[in-house]
């Protein structure tokens, strides 16, 4: 599978969204919706009501040790501007 990046607008994105479901049927966008429906209602109902009220806080040198191991782009652009 070949990978691809693109950089686009949230105004490009929202057209290119609207395009897409155009492009499907009554069903399929009925579908799309139950299944969103059935997730909300997990959300809502089978996970906890409370949130976790636990933050571990890392220091500077570990955010970079951490950041450089992940290998991601963004990761690696965050390196670079942290370190500057």
């Amino acid at each position: 599978m070949k990978k691809a990046l693109t950089i686009t607008t949230h105004e490009e994105q929202a057209k290119n969204d609207r395009a897409f479901w155009r492009s499907r049927s009554p069903e399929e966008r009925l579908d799309a919706v139950e299944i969103l429906r059935l997730e909300s209602g997990k959300f809502l109902y089978e996970y906890p009501s409370r949130l976790r009220r636990i933050v571990t806080i890392i220091g500077f040198k570990d955010l970079i040790k951490n950041k450089k191991s992940t290998q991601r782009p963004k990761d690696k652009v965050d390196v670079e501007e942290l370190t500057q």
